[in-house]
């Protein structure tokens, strides 16, 4: 059995899993096998089972763990995600921040432990994962784009049963089904390059700054990059 990879990001869902190693692979070398990776993505069975204090706890207690990463989304209420993952990470640092830096946080706690927060989509807004994916989507498909949040739109006159909350999950995947093959995953949405691409005109369309993920400055004596 080989050495447990000493970074752990820890994500609600499969969807996460999936699509966060292409996102981050914008900024740091992913590698192709498990033993190169430079984290392992553990998907919890939601939000509440991944926020628990107790798995938290057991997942940086791990020996020779550098670095703990947790990716959320806000959903409707951004406040209340961030209290409840700075409530599970007071027993790894008993001063960690009140506040959420619009940034996101890389912080270390004394043991050295180096300790990452994300909330989807910007640490600022409610939303989701799909919040920041649909931000990705470039100048090319935006006559396409404009046409799916449309029918999202105007399908809830005949029926259309999914909740306001998941708006964006309903425009995201509508468009997902219209493509050329319809119905990718998420994390297949875009071929090779095209992640590449989608972040350029991202990082331009606001004004060269894209988000990344595990790649911020949270205390001024943490490093750049939380892996």
């Amino acid at each position: 059995m080989g050495r447990a990879n000493p970074n752990i990001l820890l994500v609600a869902g499969d969807d996460d899993k999936r699509v966060i190693p292409y996102l981050m692979d914008e900024y740091v070398v992913w590698g192709n096998r498990p033993d190169e990776r430079v984290v392992e993505v553990r998907a919890h069975g939601g939000v509440d089972d991944l926020l628990d204090p107790g798995n938290i706890q057991v997942e940086a207690m791990v020996p020779g763990r550098e670095a703990l990463g947790i990716v959320v989304d806000a959903d409707d209420e951004l406040d209340s995600r961030w209290q409840c993952v700075r409530n599970g990470c007071l027993s790894l640092a008993a001063d960690f921040p009140e506040e959420l830096p619009l940034e996101g946080l890389i912080y270390e706690n004394d043991q050295g432990l180096r300790i990452g927060v994300w909330i989807m989509p910007d640490n600022r807004s409610r939303g989701m994962l799909e919040t920041f994916l649909n931000q990705l989507v470039a100048p090319d498909d935006s006559a396409l784009w404009d046409f799916v949040r449309e029918s999202c739109t105007r399908s809830r006159d005949h029926g259309s049963p999914y909740r306001e909350p998941h708006r964006d999950k309903a425009d995201i995947h509508t468009f997902l089904a219209w493509l050329d093959p319809p119905g990718r995953q998420l994390h297949r949405r875009f071929s090779p390059g095209r992640w590449t691409d989608a972040f350029r005109w991202a990082s331009s369309s606001r004004g060269g700054s894209s988000s990344s993920i595990g790649s911020r400055r949270g205390r001024s004596r943490c490093r750049e990059s939380l892996f």
